[in-house]
């Protein structure tokens, strides 16, 4: 199974302030990569470097934000490009989703996940009746 993982969990991921949901993230993801194909886009990573170097206090040093990057550039990463924001555009007036949000979703259905992990969305919905949200912190 393909799954897009959304870079509010990558950040949970490498922060030091809430080490309990980096653990838990940590090995969830290596659960789901040993299972199944993740995929990103150039947007998650855009956003998790936005975190790394401006929201986390103290920020990451360019030379471990360069690696926190390196191991996402290893997944499938689905670049933007012009169709894919106008295809956004209309997602997000379709599903009522915020702008980011709806790039996010759009690049996931894009590069045909069935499902997207994120904390943004409502988790069990389900996106242009192919994509289905969970949140993993849902059952815990």
């Amino acid at each position: 199974m393909r799954v897009f993982i959304d870079s509010n969990l990558w950040a949970y991921r490498l922060d030091r302030r809430q080490p309990e949901k980096a653990r838990f993230v940590a090995y969830w993801l290596r659960q789901l990569a040993s299972e199944h194909d993740i995929v990103i886009s150039t947007q998650v990573m855009i956003e998790l470097r936005s975190v790394l170097t401006g929201k986390f206090k103290p920020a990451f040093s360019p030379r471990d934000t360069r690696i926190a990057l390196n191991a996402l550039a290893a997944f499938e990463v689905v670049n933007t490009h012009p169709n894919m924001v106008l295809d956004a555009h209309e997602l997000a007036q379709a599903e009522r989703l915020s702008w980011f949000d709806a790039l996010i979703a759009e690049a996931a259905l894009r590069s045909h996940c069935d499902i997207l992990y994120s904390e943004d969305f409502s988790h069990g919905r389900n996106l242009g009746g192919k994509l289905l949200v969970q949140n993993p912190f849902q059952d815990v």
